[in-house]
């Protein structure tokens, strides 16, 4: 979002005079131009694009026509050097904002944008191979506001790196190779604001030459070398700094006092780092923060202390750790939290009380983390139910991991009743005969009469009885609900180690939704137990935790709630089943399979092959496959009812691979084999700027010459090209180099040889050697194209 303002006044202005119109200009191969903002245009082309581009923007402002360009970000090709001839073809047009990339420029003509400079407000170089900063082409550009020199291989910045051009605010010299920063380089930058440094090799000690940005307000120093523990001078002090982002580095500790200097701190991120300890009043001086990410750190506990002094904290992300519980001290001076992230760590308990002060929270994210529902979270649970602004979607994300019977539950559904009782057993012995869930719905309900949950649990306040909690999310309790004339019939029942299946029907079908309540099971003379099914349909109800006798019989009665169109519970349908036994699941295998003849089929090729690579040097290849077998169908039978016997028609295709080739000018330079699949997506590691071809064909036993069968070799698109890496090589390619090596050393022995023994008696007076000019290699342009357009 470099100039996004200036660019839409720019539009106003324009709209109101007259609709813009984009310059219409295609000379292929030479230049290549489109747009897809105002007043924006972006072509690529070969070394000659400039002066083209350059004429046609000429004549079009000459004729007036309403086709003014501010931005141009041109893709070049086969250009090392960039020329003041080249640029100069671009004067007169009034270009704002300039965004050059080739992936090969290695330099810059001094004064190459000096026939610009009236005008050029911000200047882009970003994936090239510049080695330095090109200060001696940048000096004269004395208005310049924005520079952008990411993607290059600029290893140090000196005291002359950006001499001449003190009106820059904006600086971004992102994944460079940056080692060092020596004292002054920042100096003649007294106006620079942001600086974006990630993606570099620095460390700690070469920060301190920020200390010359006296009024930098966004600095990003993510994905360097930085490591040790944060302290107090880990950052120099700048007092006018806003944001910091410290990430993706390997940072230990945060210690007391950490980034003293920077008062005015407001964002501060340190996400995937290996921060384990936080110190006691750590950010003791950013009482400013507002932001603080530490995600995906080691972090095992918070001391009450660590963030007493972050009063002014709205956002605070511990997500993907290592905490254990949560309790209320931490987060005792945080008044106006408003976002809290603890999904993905092992919290396990939640202190009663500890987030009675948070109830306007907007956020609050605590799935994958192993919750234990016992009588010590029903205070949690009271405070999802009572957080109004907090969405559905972080409530329902709340549920038990233990114990057993309440797994999978919902804790801002379950009350005080619910999360302190453990025992589900009814006390007294109902005969298997004349056994009605009916009564013991009324038993469970007179029991909880006839001893009051004041007695069992003290103060109501502190948790939720059954009807305070179904009062307060308007829901009906179950007793309150009328009894549905449906009956609902056990079909079938069964079990193995670790669960027990259990389908239901319901009579007459209805189109309603039902979802199971509770279900108890007793045996022959037994005492019924209650087990959780988790509100799921009568057709797939799974019981856990429940011990089968397989020569007992065995009743299970169900309580389902029939839903409405609203998803609220408008009837109780009951029912049990006969006394049965439940019969174990048989092996899905039970005799040895005859040979069959699978059928022919269609002939395997392959279908396409598409390619990407990642900022990572991370290359994916999708392929596609035709002619293997038909996919199953798309239901799938009760486990129960699984055939044992082989079905020839989904038999998995043996001794087919598909083989990946990427080859670099004419030569392999990586291959992988995968077994085959309707559709591939295969990942190589290791490549740096391209092109290359990526080849498929099928093969049996990985052998190539089977089936020889390649799709057309694939370009990767302009942005983001790579190719392996010089010293990725197959062990063929390293051999033909050393014999061509050896070859050159003996030509040149019997050359010398040769000629001492032929030595001439004189030798021509001048004579003068040229190499002869070495051909540019025509690789499509890399370029990252600059977020944004040019003040006007």
């Amino acid at each position: 979002m470099w100039l996004m303002g200036a660019l839409s006044i720019l539009c106003a202005v324009s709209n109101a005079a007259s609709e813009w119109h984009c310059p219409e200009l295609s000379a292929r191969p030479s230049a290549e131009c489109s747009c897809d903002l105002p007043h924006t245009l972006r072509c690529a082309g070969d070394h000659t694009a400039l002066q083209i581009i350059g004429h046609h923007l000429r004549e079009q402002r000459a004729r007036n026509k309403n086709s003014a360009v501010s931005l141009l970000d041109c893709a070049l090709r086969g250009v090392t050097s960039l020329t003041s001839a080249s640029v100069a073809e671009l004067s007169g047009v009034g270009l704002h904002g300039l965004v050059i990339s080739s992936g090969d420029i290695k330099r810059v003509q001094q004064g190459a944008f000096s026939s610009m400079s009236a005008t050029l407000l911000a200047l882009g170089l970003p994936n090239n191979q510049l080695p330095s900063v090109p200060t001696e082409a940048l000096t004269c550009l004395t208005y310049l506001d924005r520079l952008d020199l990411s993607n290059n291989k600029i290893h140090i910045l000196d005291s002359n790196s950006f001499k001449g051009i003190q009106n820059l605010t904006y600086l971004d010299m992102s994944d460079n190779q940056l080692t060092n920063i020596l004292p002054g380089a920042f100096e003649p930058l007294s106006k620079l604001s942001v600086l974006r440094l990630r993606g570099n090799l620095l460390k700690v000690s070469s920060l301190n030459a920020l200390k010359e940005a006296h009024i930098l307000k966004e600095l990003d120093v993510s994905s360097n070398a930085l490591e040790g523990p944060v302290g107090p001078f880990t950052v120099p002090a700048l007092s006018f700094l806003e944001t910091l982002h410290l990430s993706d580095n390997t940072f230990a500790s945060i210690r007391r006092g950490a980034l003293a200097g920077l008062t005015n701190l407001t964002h501060l991120n340190l996400h995937n780092n290996q921060i384990d300890v936080l110190e006691d009043y750590a950010f003791k001086h950013l009482i400013n923060l507002t932001h603080l990410d530490l995600s995906h750190n080691e972090i095992v506990a918070v001391s009450g202390a660590s963030l007493a002094q972050l009063l002014n904290l709205a956002h605070l992300d511990l997500s993907h750790n290592f905490l254990r519980s949560l309790s209320a001290e931490p987060l005792k001076a945080l008044h106006h939290l408003t976002d809290l992230l603890l999904h993905d760590n092992d919290i396990s308990m939640i202190e009663d009380g500890a987030l009675v002060q948070h109830k306007d929270l907007r956020r609050f994210t605590i799935e994958d983390n192993p919750l234990n529902c016992d009588c010590l979270m029903a205070g949690f649970a009271r405070w999802l139910r009572e957080a109004k602004n907090l969405p559905h979607s972080d409530k329902s994300a709340a549920v038990c991991a233990t114990p057993p019977h309440l797994e999978g539950a919902l804790i801002s559904r379950l009350s005080k009743n619910k999360l302190c009782d453990d025992d589900h057993v009814d006390t007294k012995v109902i005969d298997e005969a004349n056994y009605d869930y009916h009564k013991v719905i009324a038993n469970t309900i007179d029991d909880d009469k006839a001893e009051p949950v004041d007695d069992l649990y003290g103060d109501k306040s502190d948790g939720l009885d059954d009807e305070m909690y179904d009062e307060e999310l308007e829901i009906p309790a179950e007793e309150d609900l009328p009894i549905s004339k449906s009956k609902v019939r056990l079909l079938d029942s069964w079990y193995d180690d670790e669960e027990v299946h259990l389908s239901w029907i319901l009579e007459p079908p209805s189109t309603r939704r039902y979802r199971c309540t509770g279900v108890t099971a007793s045996k022959s003379g037994g005492l019924p137990k209650h087990v959780a099914c988790h509100r799921a349909s009568p057709s797939n109800i799974i019981l856990r935790g429940l011990k089968i006798d397989p020569i007992e019989k065995y009743t299970f009665c169900i309580a389902l709630e029939e839903m409405d169109s609203k998803d609220v519970p408008m009837a109780l349908v009951l029912g049990c089943g006969p006394p049965q036994f439940v019969r174990q699941r048989a092996d899905y295998m039970t005799e040895r399979p005859s040979p069959v003849t699978v059928p022919e089929r269609e002939a395997l090729r392959v279908s396409e092959v598409r390619s990407n690579v990642t900022n990572e040097g991370v290359l994916t290849v999708l392929v596609s496959v035709m002619g293997l077998p038909s996919p199953k169908p798309q239901y799938i039978l009760p486990r129960s009812q699984r055939v044992s016997t082989t079905d020839t028609r989904f038999l998995p295709l043996h001794k087919c691979y598909v083989v990946l080739a990427v080859l670099s000018r004419g030569s392999l330079v990586a291959q992988k084999d995968t077994p085959c699949k309707e559709t591939l997506e295969i990942s190589m590691e290791g490549f740096i700027r391209g092109p290359y071809e990526v080849c498929a064909s099928i093969s049996k036993f990985k052998v190539n010459e089977m089936h020889p069968i390649c799709v057309v070799p694939q370009l990767l698109e302009p942005v983001g090209t790579l190719e392996m890496k010089s010293g990725f090589r197959s062990l063929n390619t390293a051999l033909i180099g050393i014999a061509l090596g050896l070859m050159i050393i003996v030509i040149g022995l019997v050359w010398f040889v040769r000629k001492m023994l032929k030595k001439p008696a004189e030798f021509p007076a001048h004579r003068c050697f040229r190499t002869d000019p070495l051909p540019e290699e025509n690789l499509r342009a890399s370029y990252v194209m600059l977020t944004a357009t040019s003040k006007v």
